[in-house]
């Protein structure tokens, strides 16, 4: 199974593709990577930047599944509703290429990997390390979306135990 991983925001979006071959093995991390727009680029312009990018990921990886960071209430409610958009865009991007996303909060995602809500990204970005063994991260935002990918996993599995018959 091929997850991606999807870390959104306004100014970058984090991406990492996963994937697990079976239960006994580590999840492998296959690419990572932020899709950075143009600074000079009108909010307009930066979703149409953003979502071609994402296109040609998802042709180019063909994930199984897509995992986004859900959007939380921030300080600044303009950029909240912002990065609501993109992750709009995102999930409806999903749709019309026939995958299915899920939106996992911040919260489920470090709780997923860490054990705890309430870690920091270093202490995310080390468990993850360790789980996958990649070390290969250029930014926080790369290991954000690859934790959600890989937090997927653990929701995936919970959700199939509770739908045993």
């Amino acid at each position: 199974m091929k997850i991606l991983g999807i870390d959104p925001g306004v100014n970058r979006v984090g991406y990492g593709l996963i994937e697990k071959k079976d239960t006994a093995s580590r999840e492998e991390v296959l690419l990572s990577g932020t899709i950075i727009p143009p600074a000079r680029l009108k909010y307009e312009a930066k979703l149409e930047f953003i979502l071609s990018n994402f296109d040609r990921l998802l042709e180019e990886n063909q994930p199984d599944i897509i995992a986004i960071e859900e959007i939380y209430l921030g300080k600044n409610v303009q950029v909240t509703l912002k990065i609501g958009q993109i992750t709009g865009i995102l999930a409806g991007a999903s749709v019309r290429k026939g995958i299915p996303f899920k939106l996992l909060s911040a919260r489920e995602v470090k709780q997923n990997i860490t054990g705890t809500g309430a870690a920091t990204k270093e202490q995310v970005r080390f468990m993850l390390e360790h789980l996958t063994g990649y070390r290969n991260f250029q930014g926080m935002d790369e290991s954000d979306a690859v934790a959600v990918a890989v937090s997927y996993l653990t929701y995936k599995k919970e959700n199939d135990l509770l739908h045993l018959r």
